[in-house]
């Protein structure tokens, strides 16, 4: 008789006939169908409570993730303008470096280009471009520092080569030195010998 007790819990009496067991029984079955239906309806509130919290809540998400997206997007709108505006600032500043010890415009601004993305490759060939032509400038300017020789005089002009040949290697102006050693060697071929 324990399983009945336990079952029927307080209305349970000792010596009860089945009809009694019986309505005890539809009796707790109508208090727990109660209780069932009571607990339903506190779990249905509670959901549906739930869920306007989670829909609150997915819409709150939602304003400060696009907020968030939005502050995301002008971060990386103001990184790329300012990635930009530093590559502009270090090429002008390079090209102005470039320029002012003699570089062509458009040699200064390859090379620039490249400094700046780190071409090496590049700098270099240009740095090499610069000096062959630095070369020619200063050769050009050297014929065009050199007196021509006066006419009809006895040694082509009255240059005495080999002083300025002496006062070239001097200065360790080996260039000079060379054209001077050069317009001698000219000069003994064609028979006007000093």
């Amino acid at each position: 008789m324990s399983y009945l007790s336990d079952l029927l819990g307080d209305a349970y009496k000792e010596g009860m006939t089945a009809d009694e067991i019986s309505a005890a029984l539809e009796a707790r079955k109508k208090n727990e169908d109660a209780e069932v239906t009571k607990l339903k309806n506190a779990l249905s509130k509670a959901n549906s409570e739930a869920a306007e919290y989670k829909k609150q809540l997915r819409e709150k998400q939602t304003d400060d993730e696009a907020a968030e997206a939005a502050r995301k997007e002008l971060e990386e709108k103001l990184q790329k303008e300012n990635t930009e505006l530093k590559r502009s600032i270090a090429l002008s500043e390079r090209k102005a470096s470039l320029l002012s010890i003699g570089y062509e415009a458009e040699l200064a601004e390859q090379t620039a280009t490249a400094m700046v993305d780190g071409d090496m490759e590049t700098v270099i060939k240009n740095q090499s471009v610069f000096v062959e032509s630095q070369k020619k400038n200063y050769a050009a300017d050297l014929m065009k520092q050199t007196p021509r020789p006066a006419s009809g005089s006895d040694n082509g002009g009255g240059l005495d080569y080999d002083k300025l040949i002496s006062e070239a290697q001097a200065n360790s102006d080996y260039t000079a030195a060379a054209y001077y050693t050069r317009l001698k060697a000219e000069q003994a071929m064609t028979g006007n010998n000093p």
